[in-house]
């Protein structure tokens, strides 16, 4: 039953004109994040800071530094957010989870399938964000700074693949979102709200107060921790090793994808 439930929610997503459209703004937020940053490669002197001696000539750090250049900035991170509060929220928009729930008689293998289903999209999502972020990025690095792409490092496929996680997680807490708030407007704008605006404005009053121990359970946070080695080289931010950000960052979205599907088992279908 979850199978046949989860095959009908992925075809659901791609017969859209939703889908290919969100596509595009992938491939250009990885593409062209990447190909900017790459310009700073070689452009910065070494005893200025951490990422200034990463990113001072070609080398390993710098190619990861790179191709994870949307997370670095917090954008990349709002786009699967957005993606996954989209995608759920589209069926109470247009009536479709009130179809399935009334055709089904239990509600958790709805959102079991629903909630995998959303993960393989973010996985595909990921995979030609990864795609685009090596395309725009290697433009940089091969023709202005005749550098290599560095893909035979275990560390940079290590980076790509996290990029995967990432992207993954991040769909998942936009599909916590939609499942808490429904209207597709408000969980759009509440949820990277959130995301980019919440976290400076969480890390001023974490400073503030001295709590140096806090700013790494962030979500945006955690996502440098995992991703980016300029953030977690610089001692003044007290991150968590990749391993334990990702695992950090994976409970916060089961945690809200889980609360999600729980008060949606016992809320009237509209």
């Amino acid at each position: 039953m979850i199978a046949s439930a989860i095959k009908a929610e992925i075809l659901k997503i791609f017969t859209t004109r939703l889908w290919w459209g969100l596509l595009i703004g992938d491939v250009l937020i990885g593409g062209l994040l990447s190909f900017a940053f790459a310009f700073q490669l070689g452009q910065t002197d070494s005893s200025d800071s951490p990422t200034a001696a990463i990113m001072s000539h070609p080398n390993v750090a710098a190619a990861q530094a790179i191709y994870s250049a949307g997370f670095t900035v917090t954008l990349a991170e709002l786009f699967p957010l957005a993606l996954g509060v989209i995608l759920i929220t589209a069926e109470f928009r247009h009536k479709t989870w009130t179809s399935t729930v009334l055709s089904t008689p239990l509600r958790w293998p709805i959102s079991v399938a629903k909630a995998i289903a959303i993960c393989v999209v973010g996985f595909v999502y990921a995979v030609v964000y990864d795609v685009a972020a090596v395309v725009g990025g290697g433009i940089t690095m091969s023709v202005w700074r005749h550098s290599g792409l560095y893909l035979g490092s275990a560390e940079v496929w290590q980076t790509l693949g996290l990029i995967v996680l990432a992207f993954i997680i991040w769909t998942l807490l936009g599909f916590g979102f939609g499942l808490l708030l429904r209207n597709q407007i408000v969980a759009v704008f509440v949820g990277i709200g959130l995301a980019f605006i919440g976290n400076i404005l969480f890390s001023i009053i974490f400073s503030l107060l001295h709590w140096d121990w806090a700013p790494k359970f962030l979500p945006s946070n955690l996502t440098s921790s995992m991703l980016n080695p300029t953030f977690a080289s610089d001692p003044a931010n007290h991150t968590f090793a990749w391993g334990w950000a990702a695992v950090v960052l994976t409970i916060y979205g089961l945690v809200l994808a889980g609360a999600g599907a729980v008060l949606n088992q016992r809320k009237d279908v509209l």
